[in-house]
């Protein structure tokens, strides 16, 4: 009975495909309606490119502007549509005639110019902006700007200058080498420095030897040298740079070090955590006088928040000890401290020491 239930639904399934294929495919001598889709018949436009679709512009300072144009030109015999595509970026963008697109008769050209923006860019520069065209071989056309882009001015070894250690009884110079790649003729009209008659900063011309080396054409060695009796302690100054160049007339070099000398601060930095302001607190600074020497200390300037005193901490056997006390009194309002205790002195050849104090307040 089984055998004859099976066999009744295989010939229910076979009599449905065939229906089924019966009716998809066409009879003979009947045509097929299946959508194709439509081609455009009649003259044809052709874009025809004037050069390379790569500029390459050589170098270009930051902060400046290039433009470049590209012809094009219609050698088909329809009209053909020029209209702008997408860009690699803001900076660089397509631009027409008249309005965002064209149209050219047969023999007719235009000029497309390009024009990017190299801003901050430092080294390789490759940007590009899309046309698109109704010429059927040819339905985008990318023109790319390339070459390199250099600072107005370089900077060698960088704008910060670390002098690392300096005793403040014997000067040290360091030099920073400064030269603009497009306008070799820059000039320096004039330097400052944070710390007048402490930290002197001189301009050179380089020699042949340097600009050799360098493979520049012209430049300039600025000397930055911190004169005998600079502060002991941690040194952040600053030399300010002016120059003719018109896009960067103005540079600031950070100088950055550790200065020693015959008083040590230990530690050089106070740092003081979690002060709760309904309690205050107090830190300890220890000077050290070379030689045991007796030296007077006079607190010059300190954050307005602190109370800062002196006093000495000679023992039997270790003289020229003075202990730094700063005290966060109770009830001070919550907030970080991040500035500098000066302190003069009277020792020969050190007029004042710099600490640097950071202090983080809570409430609580």
């Amino acid at each position: 009975m089984l055998r004859w239930v099976i066999l009744a639904v295989v010939v229910v399934v076979l009599t449905v495909a065939a229906t089924l294929v019966g009716s998809l495919v066409p009879a003979s001598g009947t045509k097929s309606y299946l959508p194709v889709a439509p081609v455009k018949t009649g003259p044809a436009p052709k874009a025809k490119i004037d050069g390379e679709l790569t500029h390459e512009f050589g170098s270009m300072p930051q902060e400046s502007e290039g433009k470049h144009s590209w012809t094009i030109k219609n050698d088909g015999e329809g009209d053909l549509e020029l209209w702008k595509g997408t860009s690699t970026c803001m900076c660089t963008f397509a631009k027409f005639k008249d309005g965002e697109k064209a149209v050219l008769k047969p023999g007719e050209s235009t000029d497309i110019d390009v024009v990017w923006k190299t801003n901050h860019t430092n080294g390789d520069f490759r940007k590009g902006a899309n046309i698109e065209t109704n010429d059927p071989n040819l339905a985008s056309i990318p023109l790319f700007v390339h070459g390199k882009v250099n600072p107005p001015i370089v900077l060698m070894p960088g704008e910060a200058v670390d002098m690392h250690a300096v005793d403040s009884q014997n000067p040290k110079t360091v030099f920073v080498a400064l030269y603009s790649p497009d306008r070799p003729e820059t000039k320096i009209t004039d330097i400052k420095t944070s710390k007048p008659g402490l930290l002197i900063a001189e301009a050179t011309s380089m020699s042949e030897e340097d600009l050799k080396l360098g493979k520049i054409k012209a430049g300039h060695k600025v000397h930055i040298k911190v004169k005998q009796g600079f502060p002991i302690g941690t040194m952040r100054e600053e030399v300010v740079i002016h120059t003719d160049h018109p896009l960067r007339p103005e540079i600031k070099i950070t100088v950055v070090g550790s200065v020693s000398g015959p008083i040590s601060v230990l530690p050089e930095r106070l740092r003081m955590v979690n002060v709760k302001t309904s309690e205050g607190a107090t830190g300890e600074i220890t000077l050290l006088v070379r030689g045991g020497k007796s030296v007077n200390f006079e607190v010059a300037r300190k954050p307005d928040k602190l109370n800062v005193s002196i006093e000495p901490n000679d023992s039997a056997d270790r003289k020229g000890r003075y202990r730094v006390k700063v005290d966060v009194p109770q009830g001070t309002a919550p907030g970080y401290i991040d500035e500098e205790i000066i302190i003069k002195t009277d020792f020969p050849d050190v007029g004042e020491l710099k600490i640097p104090v950071n202090i983080l307040i809570s409430a609580g």
